[in-house]
């Protein structure tokens, strides 16, 4: 029943990271037309000055240009809407990049920007909010994760290291939450039809290009405002991935035969 308690979203303060491309700015347009009030976060001024042209600037979307990657920049964001908005009813920590390397290729310093931005830039959207949160008693939290935090896949180990910390970082949160009225939820998209797949980092030889279940931005934002009216934990988008979890839980070897053989590149 938890699940299905719904929350209000006419009239309350939403907090989007990565809201100038992709699943952020397909979901900041969804919050927008449920009558939310949306601070958009992201890198890119010129991209939230296009998406605040779009949706009619304040007060239904305000831009805030910060890099989650950036330590001092997130804690003057938060900083800023504390001040002058408050304790957003909703934080959607969606900024995120990717890293296509076989293990062997993942250097050092593409790890570490990959956590810097998957990790580090979580923990700074969600942290300064908290405590706000869980002194009102209301708040919802909602981590972008990926399927490939469930189940590593071939090319994508450093990726996958940083989805699954979330999930780790999800399930210390869930304890540390209960009874505190503030609740937190994880949305795992498969592969996402948006510039996140342009943008990916490679190093050594590419992935082959297997895209099962391959979602739209505006699907994934359509399920992350669902998220947001409800309680419920996690969920996986595509029929797919959850087999792939499936399988993976009940058979492991299996699955590592099955992504060997579909996401390799192999010399004939």
């Amino acid at each position: 029943m938890a699940a299905a308690m719904g929350m209000q979203l006419q009239g309350s303060l939403v907090l989007i990271t990565g809201a100038s491309t992709g699943i952020g700015r397909a979901a900041a347009r969804e919050f927008v037309r449920e009558r939310s009030r949306v601070i958009g976060i992201a890198r890119s001024a010129e991209g939230l000055e296009s998406l605040s042209t779009e949706l009619g600037g304040p007060p239904d979307f305000l831009s805030l240009p910060a890099d989650v990657a950036d330590a001092e920049a997130m804690e003057g964001m938060a900083r800023r809407v504390l001040e002058a908005q408050g304790v957003p009813d909703v934080v959607v920590a969606n900024a995120g990049i990717g890293l296509d390397a076989l293990f062997v290729e993942t250097g050092d310093e593409a790890l570490r920007s990959l956590l810097e931005v998957n990790v580090l830039g979580v923990l700074r959207t969600v942290r300064p909010f908290l405590p706000g949160m869980i002194e009102r008693g209301s708040g919802r939290v909602l981590f972008i994760s990926s399927v490939v935090g469930k189940r590593g896949i071939p090319h994508y180990s450093g990726y996958s290291a940083s989805k699954f910390a979330l999930h780790g970082m999800a399930d210390a949160l869930h304890a540390e939450l209960r009874g505190s009225g503030v609740s937190l939820g994880v949305v795992c998209p498969t592969s996402t039809k948006s510039e996140f797949q342009e943008r990916i980092m490679r190093q050594g030889p590419r992935q082959k290009r297997v895209r099962p279940g391959a979602q739209s931005a505006e699907k994934v934002a359509r399920v992350i405002v669902k998220m947001a009216r409800t309680r419920r934990r996690e969920i996986i988008l595509s029929a797919e991935a959850r087999f792939m979890v499936f399988v993976d839980t009940f058979a492991p070897k299996f699955a590592d035969y099955v992504l060997s053989r579909i996401m390799l590149r192999r010399e004939s």
